[in-house]
């Protein structure tokens, strides 16, 4: 049977009208009612209150979450499982010193090094595991940073990361009031570390991330009764027998971090390993299943270990035996780092995506290819759809996607970021946003945008799975539970995720946790009909800070 040119071509030609339809179908990727109602609502409600939201995943009677799996409870058990799914990928990848291109590490290796440095550091400072021993970080942006505070939680010490590098004010403040004996250092923090030692005296031993320490040094250190080690040696010596681990409890402090929205900056949050796999659990359950961390995922996350956001995030990958990419610290480089590692998961900072967003406009948004694609891909957004197979994606926007990797699926930020940027990376660059709302006192996390809400409306997300959120009524601001069209009031959260307290302030703790357990905020808020949460403002003045801790700085700042 032979077949004619012109039914060939009929065939071609249904083919593509066919290819064309599915590339471009404006089925939404969910069903619009699902985004009706993002919370379970309990049926009543205290005096002076308004209802208590949660996740729907955990609707009133039922238990917060607080773990991934029931083996899982220690930040120690989060590394112990990604180790055991996956021991020969690549862990870490981080640039060299004074090189531009980046090398890995596998889980086994990084295993060693964990067990290496926290043996050394013992044998060294002669410090006792368990005995909630604060211990200072003030190398937020390396991949020493995480070995050391894998290698705490390993071993039962209190990590304390210190997140201004240029502060001396701070870290004196923090140094002083944790009595901290010994400190892990980056290089280019370690002069300001060696000014400030006449007021510190309890430090004792520096680890410096670092290939050279002068004797100058050595000399300044010695005067203040302190010593500088190399951290790679320590790491070293250490791996040559390594002692066994010394198993946290899910109670014991894991961490004080000192990044909060407090009135005063001393006011050190206590975050037990319960409270920090809490929030890493709460935030994995606010993923849709085939939007889950995996083996073959890699992290590039802008916000730093030491960053109690970064701590569950880069947790979340490590759980599910992922890679983790330091970057650069280089604002100008921050598109580089991506290229270069291709990332799958990209976490940064509203201020950084929104920078990203104008260099990306500064570069294609003038071109009439790229304005009519953009056009077609803000109409598909509209219809409910973020895509990378449409034709656009193809003719007109390949290489915006391309600046990230190509590779990324994912982009975490916190809120607010601007609409523009959200619906540039969504639209534009084909790729699913979640955004987050939380304080460091709730471990980083409260609530969390569904990622298929691409609305300009101006709200937080519905709580996570591992705590509940109620409004309480603020006569002085006349924001009551009765409010119509929505209630307002005072943002309070209680659940595993919420701290154990301000360091050594119990009387701040009292004021700032009631005798049932909610975490006053001090924030405003309203509960929309869809069951998400809207800031309104802040009760009270804050002393004002910088946005969560980012590796990435100006050039000029890097220098300083």
């Amino acid at each position: 049977m032979e077949v004619d040119a012109l039914t060939i071509l009929l065939t071609i030609a249904i083919a593509a009208v066919l290819a064309f339809v599915k590339l471009n179908k404006s089925e939404p990727d969910i069903h619009p009612l699902l985004l009706d109602q993002q919370a379970s609502v309990a049926p009543l409600r205290g005096e002076g209150e308004s209802a208590i939201h949660r996740a729907k995943s955990v609707p009133a009677g039922s238990s917060l979450a607080k773990v991934p799996l029931e083996r899982i409870k220690t930040l120690d058990d989060v590394w112990q499982n990604g180790l055991a799914a996956n021991s020969t990928g690549r862990c870490l990848m981080y640039m060299l010193q004074n090189q531009f291109s980046y090398i890995g590490e596998s889980y086994e290796h990084v295993d060693r090094r964990i067990g290496g440095f926290g043996t050394g550091f013992i044998t060294e400072t002669k410090l006792k595991p368990r005995t909630e021993t604060p211990v200072g970080i003030y190398a937020p942006y390396s991949q020493e940073s995480f070995v050391a505070q894998q290698a705490f939680y390993r071993y039962g010490f209190v990590a304390v990361p210190i997140h201004d590098l240029r502060s001396s004010e701070l870290l004196i403040e923090i140094v002083n009031q944790t009595k901290m004996k010994a400190i892990v250092v980056a290089q280019k923090a370690l002069p300001l570390l060696l000014q400030s030692l006449k007021d510190c005296s309890s430090i004792k031993t520096i680890f410096v991330a670092t290939i050279y320490i002068s004797e100058e040094q050595k000399k300044i250190a010695a005067q203040y009764g302190a010593r500088i080690l190399k951290f790679a040696e320590v790491e070293y010596n250490g791996s040559l027998g390594a002692l066994d681990a010394v198993k946290p409890e899910p109670s014991d402090i894991a961490m004080i971090n000192y990044n909060t929205k407090s009135t005063s900056l001393s006011k050190g949050v206590v975050l037990t390993h319960a409270n920090l796999v809490a929030a890493m659990t709460g935030f994995s359950g606010s993923l849709p299943g085939a939007k889950k961390f995996t083996s073959k995922d890699r992290l590039l996350s802008h916000f730093t270990n030491g960053d109690v956001i970064g701590t569950w995030m880069t947790s979340a990958m490590v759980m599910a035996g992922g890679s983790i990419v330091f970057p650069s610290g280089l604002m100008k480089n921050v598109l580089h780092d991506s290229q270069a590692t291709t990332p799958t998961i990209f976490a940064s900072t509203p201020i950084i995506l929104e920078k990203i967003h104008e260099a990306l406009d500064a570069t294609y948004g003038t071109g009439s290819s790229f304005k009519k694609a953009y056009a077609s891909k803000l109409a598909l957004l509209d219809a409910g759809r973020v895509s990378t197979t449409s034709l656009w994606d193809f003719i007109g926007l390949g290489e915006v996607r391309s600046r990230l990797g190509g590779k990324v699926r994912l982009v975490v930020t916190t809120n607010p970021t601007k609409p523009e940027t959200l619906k540039y990376i969504r639209a534009a660059m084909g790729i699913h946003v979640i955004s987050t709302y939380g304080r460091t006192e709730t471990s980083g996390i409260v609530t969390s945008r569904n990622m298929f809400d691409y609305s300009n409306d101006a709200h937080l997300g519905a709580p996570v799975g591992c705590n509940e959120i109620k409004l309480l009524d603020d006569p002085e601001r006349r924001y009551t539970s009765g409010d119509q069209p929505n209630p307002r009031g005072e943002i309070l959260v209680r659940g595993p995720n919420v701290m154990k307290g301000y360091y050594k302030k119990p009387n701040a703790t009292a004021t700032s946790i009631d005798s049932d357990g909610w975490f006053h905020t001090g924030e405003w808020g309203s509960f929309n009909a869809n069951g998400t949460l809207e800031l309104l403002g802040k009760k009270k003045k804050v002393k004002s800070e910088k946005a969560p801790s980012s590796p990435v700085q100006e050039e000029e700042e890097s220098k300083e």
